[in-house]
Formats: structure tokens, C-alpha cells, sequence
């Protein structure tokens, strides 16, 4: 039986999550060893930025971009093939069409838009955000949409090591990456912005954090690059 590999099909299909395209972050090596076991079975994944270049592009030029492709969502449709895949992004996707992909246009710092898109979704295996890298966005869509990942499905945050623009105009809060640091130390996710109950609640449903760091050299080397957590 022939076993797509992860990595090559990334960098060929053009996203970075390979080794070879853009940042070339590697992320596929340990999403391939992780999911394998599970490659065959249905089941719904979520991926949340779906093209290169959310950080760093005005919010208002995303809102009208053009865009027709998506790498990432074709090299997951490929490699689970009997998966169904959404995704999200605050530009609109509606062009890219193909078996098994939903898009769905959700703007990442609307609590009420992620209520929503939660509440229209059965339980999902896997959800991976790759969207603007602001840590409000990344925080918020952490507490709206973990309680929808099945017990033990997987929630990704990526780079949490890049720069974007739009922090300024979302409301303060602690980097991503200090947060999860706390919270291996702690259990406690520093969130201030979210409700006691909400916080309590996402703390006491994860089982398990997986911590991937920047292995290049340089001056970022072992610098925090992608969490993941498992659901209790």
C-alpha cells in the first residue's frame, strides 16, 4: 500500500508547513508521525488561515483579496482521504471548490462569529490555526472552539514565533507563548479576557500539550513554534 508522504506532498503543493517551501517550518514531520495511526478513518478537521501572508497584509486588504488556492487544504484532503476539511479565513475562499471542503468566512476576533461556526459543526478530530499569529485571535479561538474537538482530537496553534501587524487594533493580552508556558508549569492558562468558568473549563479538558520548537540555529533557536493540545 502506498503511504503519501507528508512532507514531500507539502512541498510540492507549495505550503510551508513542509521543509523546503517559504519559512519551511517542518510542522508536517510531526503531524505524519501523529496522525498516521488514524489516516483512514472519517472524520471532520478544521484548518483556520488558508494562504500565505495573514501577518503581515492589512486587515482591510484581506477582506478583498483574490484567492483561488489553497495548498494546505489540498495536501490534508490527500493524505486523510476519507476526511471532510473546513476552512476558515477571514478572506473569502468561496472559489476554491473541490469533494469533502466546506469553507466557511469567519473573522477571527468575533466571538460570537466562532460561536456559530462551532455550533454548526459536529465533533471535529483536529484543528489547526495558522491564521493572523495575534495572540488575542489565537487565544480566543482556543476558548470558542476546543470544546468541539472530540475526546481525543488534537488543537494546533502555529507559529507562535511570528510578527503581525495587527495587534495593535485587537485588545491587550499575554503572548500565546506565555501563556502555554505557564501553563506547563501551572495548569492555569492566563487568559484574562475570558470568563472564570470558560477558562476553568478549557484548563480541565485538556490532557495533554505538545510543545514543537525551533531547531535551525539562530537567533530564535528553541524558541516555542507550534503547541498542540489533546482533548480529555
Amino acid at each position: 500500500m502506498s503511504v503519501p508522504n507528508l512532507t514531500k506532498r507539502a512541498n510540492t503543493l507549495g505550503t510551508d508547513k513542509g521543509d523546503e517551501v517559504g519559512d519551511a517550518h517542518g510542522y508536517t514531520s510531526f503531524y505524519s508521525f501523529l496522525f498516521e495511526e488514524f489516516r483512514h478513518e472519517a472524520f471532520t478537521m478544521i484548518e483556520i488561515g488558508l494562504q500565505h501572508g495573514h501577518g503581515s497584509l492589512d486587515p482591510d486588504a484581506l477582506l478583498t483579496r483574490k484567492v483561488y488556492d489553497t495548498p494546505s487544504i489540498r495536501m490534508w484532503l490527500e493524505f486523510f482521504p476519507k476526511a471532510d476539511v473546513v476552512g476558515c479565513d477571514i478572506s473569502d475562499f468561496s472559489a476554491f471548490k473541490t469533494d469533502r471542503f466546506r469553507f466557511e468566512r469567519v473573522d477571527m476576533g468575533d466571538a460570537r462569529a466562532l460561536e456559530r461556526l462551532a455550533s454548526s459543526l459536529p465533533p471535529v478530530r483536529i484543528i489547526i490555526d495558522d491564521a493572523s499569529h495575534a495572540a488575542y485571535h489565537q487565544q480566543l479561538a482556543l476558548a470558542k472552539l476546543f470544546p468541539i474537538v472530540e475526546p481525543g482530537g488534537f488543537y494546533f496553534i502555529e507559529d507562535l514565533h511570528a510578527t503581525h501587524g495587527i495587534a495593535a487594533r485587537l485588545p491587550p493580552c499575554n503572548p500565546t507563548e506565555a501563556v502555554v508556558e505557564k501553563f506547563a508549569q501551572t495548569r492555569r492558562l492566563d487568559i484574562p479576557f475570558l470568563l472564570g468558568t470558560e477558562r476553568r473549563n478549557l484548563e480541565t479538558s485538556i490532557r495533554k500539550m505538545f510543545i514543537h520548537r525551533d531547531d535551525k540555529g539562530g537567533v530564535d533557536r528553541w524558541r516555542m513554534k507550534m503547541v498542540g493540545f489533546e482533548k480529555y
